[in-house]
């Protein structure tokens, strides 16, 4: 297996003997989820918690090397939660050096790695992640092939989902708020990115500038990676952290000018954003940002119409508002992502393929109210069957059984 030559942490006969059990052997699954600044983990947690499942979250830095106390903690749940499988976001808490991947390889311990933003930004080709015991899991399957590439053999198809602990309500008879799409404006990001990449790589600047403005970056461009735009030759000879900076540039900078455009041609129709400041210098109707947690829940059933533009870091993959506004009460309307046909079945989403279509169904649904009633209920029925984060824990340990058990 590529990527497992290098340091190894030296496994005692003791730590061996205690490692050794048959994993998933016992009713209900145990996890190791290694904590990190994403809230899916703790979507996975309260999830877990809300199983039954013994659980232990333990912090870890998300760059650079974790401090002794914390290797120390995150040891000591290693030998006393004694996991079925251990779980990271993005590989939040694996080094760099694939020193963590050979310990769980070397343990015979399954490790979940669960990507839900661009792996290639993530992983940056190298191959010291994958081992025989790793598992990854992608939220859009575009990026299997490149998993594959660097050595994972274990890769499965896992879409995002509702954390029903904070998004589960019936909807509201009289929605109050006017149509709004609740995001962030992508400013600040785009342009942090277009600096970085002026100041390391000026000699290939201008040409990504031409490419973003051109209108070239697109969701369907962006899949086939950087030689899309730079042509094979030229991403040949830049190393892994241009390439990185690179394409997150492109993926900012594209979702910046998707979003402008469709906020731009839709604020004639009533259309608001509430997001940050940004957005400010885009349209007149924009309004304060929204707190995830304690605001999102409510605004999204007290709204008439949410709507929703899918980063184009995602091929074919829907985004965490496809589930979390229908849980809520809310009525969605999407931009035609091809895995929502994955998951939903006609009459469960209410979606566009183009800002004419979107402004029809926009008047259609606004002055529609049983309309959009049947779409909610219908959502929410397949939320709360298939499509919670407890269904995707449990389609993990199934995943988990079926490679290692």
């Amino acid at each position: 297996m590529r990527g497992m030559n290098g340091p190894r942490l030296r496994i005692t006969g003791r730590l061996r003997a205690i490692m050794s059990y048959d994993k998933l052997a016992g009713e209900l699954p145990r996890v190791l989820i290694l904590r990190s600044q994403y809230w899916l983990d703790g979507a996975c947690e309260t999830a877990a918690r809300a199983l039954g499942w013994q659980v232990a979250a333990v912090p870890m830095v998300m760059e650079g090397a974790a401090p002794r106390d914390q290797i120390a903690q995150f040891l000591d749940a290693v030998v006393t939660t004694r996991p079925d499988f251990v779980l990271s976001i993005n590989l939040a808490g694996m080094d760099v050096d694939g020193m963590w991947a050979r310990f769980f390889d070397d343990l015979r311990v399954p490790y979940v790695v669960w990507f839900v933003d661009n792996p290639r930004t993530i992983i940056m080709d190298r191959t010291t992640y994958a081992s025989d015991h790793a598992l990854a899991l992608t939220w859009d399957e575009s990026y299997a092939p490149y998993l594959r590439g660097v050595g994972f053999s274990h890769i499965e198809w896992m879409p995002l989902a509702a954390d029903i602990s904070l998004f589960n309500a019936d909807p509201v008879d009289a929605p109050q708020h006017p149509p709004t799409f609740v995001g962030n404006s992508m400013v600040t990001f785009a342009a942090r990115a277009r600096r970085t990449v002026q100041e390391r790589y000026p000699d290939i600047f201008a040409r990504t500038v031409d490419a973003v403005e051109s209108g070239e970056v697109t969701r369907q461009s962006l899949a086939g990676g950087l030689s899309s735009f730079l042509g094979d030759d030229t991403v040949a000879a830049l190393d892994a952290e241009a390439r990185r900076h690179i394409e997150m540039m492109f993926f900012l900078d594209g979702t910046r000018r998707l979003r402008h455009a469709a906020m731009a041609a839709l604020e004639c129709d009533g259309v608001y954003a509430r997001g940050d400041t940004g957005w400010g210098s885009v349209i007149q109707s924009a309004l304060p940002a929204l707190d995830y947690f304690r605001e999102l829940p409510a605004f999204y059933r007290e709204c008439v119409v949410n709507l929703n533009f899918t980063s184009i870091q995602m091929p074919t993959a829907v985004n965490q508002r496809v589930f979390d506004c229908p849980a809520a009460g809310g009525f969605l309307l999407t931009d035609a992502q091809s895995d929502l046909l994955r998951l939903f079945a006609e009459g469960e989403v209410a979606s566009f393929g183009s800002i004419e279509e979107c402004k029809d169904k926009l008047r259609h649904y606004q002055d529609n109210a049983t309309a959009r009633r049947a779409v909610v209920d219908a959502a929410r029925k397949r939320i709360l069957a298939e499509h919670t984060y407890e269904h995707r824990l449990r389609a993990i340990a199934r995943l988990v059984m079926q490679h290692f058990g």
